[in-house]
């Protein structure tokens, strides 16, 4: 039971500290971004485009 325990505390801990390459996501996620957007202007509600059109300028100004 107190390895179980040990185990259920120290898993989160572990997954906070793996190194993530921005790059390979900034890569991977550039036609994504590009496809999100073209489909907020072409059918997203007001609201949607916003906050897509923000979300978007986020992602590309931390891939910059």
């Amino acid at each position: 039971m107190k390895s179980m325990l040990a185990m259920i505390l120290i898993l989160p801990v572990g997954s906070c500290l793996s190194e993530v390459n921005e790059t390979a996501i900034c890569d991977a996620t550039t036609a994504s971004r590009a496809d999100h957007a073209a489909a907020l202007a072409a059918d997203g509600g007001d609201r949607s485009v916003v906050t897509g059109a923000l979300l978007i300028r986020q992602i590309d100004a931390a891939c910059q």
